[in-house]
């Protein structure tokens, strides 16, 4: 027979589900910054920070931050590549 959910037991549950998204949130942040736009020093920053933090929307809004800054560092090293290529070794064959 089933019973109806005690208030105790619909709180805990809640509360294991929004650690549950905090722990995740932490993990996805922490998977971005080892990207290497960031140094070991703002990655040890971060980490501070991460795991000070219990509210997983900040948690996601710092790892879409982390995200724009990495694909901005990306997109740099990229144009630093075009600027240093010499002649094409094979003038021929196109690119």
């Amino acid at each position: 027979m089933l019973t109806a959910p005690t208030p105790a037991s619909v709180a805990t549950l809640s509360n294991a589900g929004l650690m549950l998204m905090v722990q995740s949130a932490r993990s996805n942040l922490r998977r971005v910054l080892n990207h290497p736009a960031f140094t070991p020093e703002r990655r040890q920053k971060a980490e501070d920070l991460i795991s000070k933090s219990t509210d997983a929307a900040q948690l996601m809004k710092w790892k879409a931050l982390a995200i724009a800054e990495s694909e901005k560092w990306e997109d740099t090293q990229l144009e630093k590549e075009a600027r240093e290529l010499g002649p094409a070794a094979h003038p021929n064959y196109l690119y």
